[in-house]
């Protein structure tokens, strides 16, 4: 796998995991898929045209990767509430050794477009759009 597919789905444990109501392993209450368009009542992350920002020669190239994390749920409640929750749990954590591989090393992860709802299908399924970014160092 690349470095970025290695990174994405670090990503997508570290949002499970704030979504997951019990860390026993309990199946999270929206399950999370790579792609642009969630199944019913889940969520779907992936990931933007990432580009570097800066070239160091101590500690590589700084790269910044644009994330989409899209939702669809019948609840608006239970869909912003997870969509909230990864973003916060993310972008809140100064600690992202749990997201640092052999050739990445995650220095910030922001917000960039908040969660919101941005329409309902006809099968009653509220959608719910967001994106973050995240900055780390390839090596």
């Amino acid at each position: 796998m690349s470095f970025i597919s290695d990174l994405m789905a670090e990503l997508k444990a570290a949002a499970e995991a704030a979504i997951t109501p019990d860390p026993s392993g309990e199946e999270s209450p929206m399950p999370i898929v790579f792609g642009s368009d969630p199944p019913i009542g889940s969520l779907c992350m992936i990931q933007g045209a990432g580009f570097p920002s800066e070239e160091h020669l101590d500690t590589g190239m700084l790269y910044r990767l644009p994330v989409l994390l899209n939702g669809k749920h019948n609840s608006q409640e239970t869909l912003l509430e997870a969509v909230t929750a990864i973003h916060t749990a993310l972008t809140k954590t100064h600690d992202y050794s749990d997201l640092t591989t052999e050739n990445v090393q995650v220095i910030n992860i922001a917000t960039t477009a908040s969660p919101s709802i941005i329409g309902r299908e006809q099968n009653r399924q509220w959608i719910c759009g967001s994106s973050f970014e995240v900055a780390f160092y390839w090596r």
